[in-house]
């Protein structure tokens, strides 16, 4: 479940404020890796660009192991990656 459909009172509270809020979110969870799914990863990513909770959903997402979808402007890969690093530098 995704903190956009989720009651009221579980959500994160910086959701409102979020840029994608109001948008589709199968933009932000899409299937496979090729395709339309790269297309949909690049529009989900140019929303993210300019989000003003941009780095607290990212940390949500970090924190409450997302694996899947576009969060704070990452992929599923890419969050992976910023794990490996910090946990390599001891973060």
């Amino acid at each position: 479940m995704n903190p956009f459909t989720r009651r009221a009172d579980d959500a994160p509270h910086w959701r409102h404020e979020a840029a994608c809020y109001g948008e589709e979110l199968d933009l932000f969870f899409p299937v496979g890796v090729a395709g339309p799914a790269v297309w949909q990863v690049s529009q989900a990513k140019a929303i993210c660009e300019g989000c003003p909770v941009r780095a607290q959903c990212l940390q949500y997402a970090l924190r409450t192991g997302q694996d899947h979808g576009v969060w704070g402007g990452l992929t599923p890969q890419e969050r992976r990656e910023l794990r490996r690093a910090d946990d390599a530098r001891g973060a």
